[in-house]
């Protein structure tokens, strides 16, 4: 029999409370009542065989421990960041920014010392030693000892029943196996960021930035694939499927299948003895619940950031980046609550049966464009979906789109009311859609403005209509077209790479204002080659999202000078009617001439009209470069910004020495897109190993959207990172949208990177 703790007494099943953490960030003592005490970014959890409870407090640098009786001290770490040795005790040594542990059935912690791109073990007497990880950040091969190969910022650690040890290998795109004799090997991923597809070998797929582990009782590994928005399992044969999520970020609903449902950013994950799946669906704020026949329900969280109270049910609570999570063996469910700086229980998790679903449950995936000109068509209206758990027959199903005075349909004439039925079709859950878009358009009378249209969808069955009706609303602007190159902004979309005698292609991409008619009239269009180069082939144009789909073809040209000169006479024009909507690519073929020197070459022009030249870039293959720098959006949560906001750090770029020499200074320079502008002549970075952050200084330039750091002392030695985040402020007209911030680091440019930022209303 199971001893439940005094408080699971007092709450019913299903009840939230705070286990651990009073909400402030910081360090008081040990000792003490873990309610009452102070933790600093909770990350990790885990739940031993006696009830204990176990945090990986990542600021705090330090591994606590929490008694069944709430009583909390420290058993790793001794709140400095760093790394001093092995085989002492592990109160006394240092960690850097634990990020999960484990504990295996000998009471053994295991430590994702992240930073020290390490794996710590602490024996029961406390005694701490290094098990998997040189310390050195990469990765050089398996089938080895542990201790003597790299890691690159391991993430989170699960034990199976074995002793096998698994390592979510963050940066290195993998998952590593350790045996219990200390051999090394990889499990899941090749190393590559990204997602192909499932079914196959799991070491011969592509994962991006696998974060959460956890193994059931018949040996299967779950992996919290975070970038790919979904959860995967692998078998013990080493086959790998998606269990949950469709790989698209966001939240749909509950009580359907777990594969046909989003997820945002999942991370933490823990499997009970009945073989249900936890997730911390880390951006959504709540933490779902994976039946084993694969039905998705919400155990915790509302899905609204914050900290309101505790003692009432969990999913009618908040949570605020809920990125661990662990079943203790009472049932109990624990979630490390990241950003509210606690650690919460929810009292009997795993025995909470959640209601049934309905017979059938439609939603939409709305269809409906942010700004539209007057006379141009466009699609409004939703794809519908079923997340029940039975077929939903199309003949009860009807679409009904009210249109807003001021819009009309563009392919029927019976007014403003629109509907769509779909006989003789069904709907299976999480398998396809029925077409509920319309072709509308503005009237030539509309005024500018923004006009609400009314969606609903109907149905005759069993069906939860808690999601049947959407508000879908348009703006019309009605500008006149510009007749000047110079309103278009154009930048260089790819850096081309390509051995001597080989080609390639340099995309650019032509941007106007949001829904403003660009429409300059044949215009002369100059590009040099960059150094080693010359132009081949045919330039050709693309319209990639017109309403109509991609519309392309060939751009009249002229070459000149043995290839180094293409001329182009024709009219780079957007958003004059329906089939120009959206952005221009032109694509340029390029060609390495035979005998070019390897290196990137920055001196290629693209001077269009009227308009100052714009850089193009392009890389002759063949020999390493001195210098290679992996650079990675991070802080994700900070990319959303509104119009008038001021102070703002949207963009954080985490820079990794990926080379073998030293970068002490390089010339760096950030860009902004229009409705961005940087507030200050500096960069704040903050380095790996230092305790305070830098202040790179610079200058600003092209209305304050250029920000130029002249030999900024980066100081990083191979396998370190930096992070630099500059200061922006938003337009108070800013359109929105997703947006481009860009970074350039070198002369000429060793590393590029960019950066998305969605500006919302």
């Amino acid at each position: 029999m199971t001893t439940r703790t005094p408080a699971a007494a007092v709450f019913p099943d299903g009840t939230i409370i705070t286990a651990a953490g009073n909400g402030e960030a910081g360090f008081v003592v040990d000792g003490g009542p873990a309610v009452g005490t102070k933790l600093n970014t909770p990350r990790g959890v885990a739940a031993d065989r006696e009830g204990n409870l176990y945090i990986a407090d990542l600021s705090n640098h330090r591994i606590r421990k929490v008694t069944p009786g709430g009583i909390i001290t420290t058993v790793a770490g001794n709140g400095q960041a760093g790394f001093v040795s092995d085989g002492g005790p592990a109160v006394a040594t240092k960690l850097h920014t634990p990020q999960s542990v484990a504990v295996d059935g000998s009471g053994n912690l295991y430590i994702a010392d992240y930073g020290n791109h390490r794996i710590r073990k602490v024996t029961p007497d406390g005694i701490i030693t290094t098990v998997a990880g040189n310390g050195q950040a990469g990765f050089v091969s398996d089938g080895g000892p542990a201790v003597a190969t790299k890691l690159h910022y391991p993430i989170d650690v699960a034990v199976d029943g074995s002793g096998n040890l698994y390592i979510a290998d963050y940066h290195n795109h993998r998952v590593r196996k350790m045996t219990p004799d200390g051999i090394i090997t990889t499990v899941a991923g090749n190393g590559q960021a990204g997602f192909v597809s499932d079914g196959g070998p799991a070491v011969a797929t592509k994962l991006n930035y696998p974060w959460g582990l956890a193994v059931d009782e018949d040996g299967n590994l779950y992996i919290g694939d975070r970038y790919n928005h979904r959860v995967r399992k692998v078998t013990p044969a080493g086959i790998i499927t998606t269990v949950a999520g469709t790989g698209q970020a966001g939240y749909v609903a509950d009580g359907g299948p777990a594969v046909a449902t989003s997820l945002h950013y999942p991370t933490g994950l823990a499997v009970d003895g009945a073989g249900n799946l936890y997730i911390g669906d880390g951006h959504n704020h709540r933490v779902r619940k994976v039946t084993p026949n694969g039905n998705v329900t919400t155990v915790a969280g509302n899905g609204i950031a914050g900290y309101v109270a505790d003692g009432g049910p969990a999913v009618g609570q908040q949570l605020y980046y809920p990125y661990s999570v662990a079943v203790a063996p009472s049932g109990d469910l624990y979630i490390g609550d990241n950003n509210n700086h606690r650690v919460r229980k929810v009292i009997g998790a795993a025995t909470v049966t959640p209601p049934p679903p309905p017979i059938a449950d439609l939603y939409g995936e709305l269809v409906l464009p942010v700004m539209v000109p007057r006379r141009q068509e466009f699609d409004l209206g939703a794809r519908v979906h079923n997340r029940g758990p039975a077929i939903a027959s199309g003949e009860h199903i009807t679409v009904v789109l009210t249109l807003a005075d001021g819009l009309e349909s563009a392919r029927e004439n019976n007014g403003r009311r629109l509907t769509r039925t779909f006989p003789g079709t069904d709907l299976a859950p999480g398998k396809g859609s029925l077409d509920g878009v319309f072709r509308v358009r503005a009237v030539d009378t509309a005024a500018p403005g923004t006009y609400e249209s009314t969606l609903e969808i109907q149905y005759g069955g069993d069906l939860n209509l808690k999601d049947n009706s959407f508000t879908l609303p348009v703006t019309v602007v009605v500008p006149e077209p510009v007749a000047d190159e110079r309103a278009l902004t154009i930048y260089q979309e790819n850096i081309p790479e390509a051995a001597p005698g080989q080609s390639a292609r340099v995309l650019l991409r032509f941007v106007s204002p949001v829904g403003q008619p660009v429409n300059p009239g044949i215009i002369t269009q100059r590009f040099t080659a960059p150094t080693g180069f010359v132009f081949t082939g045919t330039p050709t144009y693309t319209y990639p999202d017109t309403v109509q789909g991609a519309i392309s073809g060939q751009l009249g040209h002229e070459i000149y000078d043995s290839g180094r000169t293409l001329v182009v006479r024709d009219n780079p024009h957007l958003n004059t009617t329906d089939t120009d909507a959206g952005t221009l690519v032109y694509s340029l073929g390029l060609q390495a001439q035979p005998g070019a020197a390897p290196g990137l070459a920055s001196d290629g022009s693209a001077s269009i009209g009227q308009r100052a030249p714009v850089q193009i870039l392009a890389k002759v293959t063949g020999a390493a470069a001195e210098h290679t720098v992996r650079i990675v959006q991070s802080r994700l949560d900070q990319s959303r910004v509104r119009p008038g906001q001021q102070w703002a750090y949207p963009v954080v770029f985490t820079l990794t020495n990926t080379g073998k020499t030293r970068i002490g200074s390089a010339d760096t320079v950030f860009t902004a897109p229009e409705g961005l502008w940087f507030t200050e002549n500096r960069v704040m970075m903050s380095s790996e190993g230092a305790t305070e952050e830098t202040e790179l200084t610079g200058q600003r330039s092209n209305g304050n959207r250029t920000l130029t750091l002249q030999g900024a002392a980066l100081d990083l030695n191979p396998g370190k990172w930096a992070v630099l985040y500059p200061e922006m402020e938003v337009d108070s007209d800013a359109p929105t949208g997703a947006v481009r911030v860009g970074i350039r680091i070198g002369t000429p440019p060793f590393a590029t990177g960019n950066a998305t930022v969605t500006i919302e209303a």
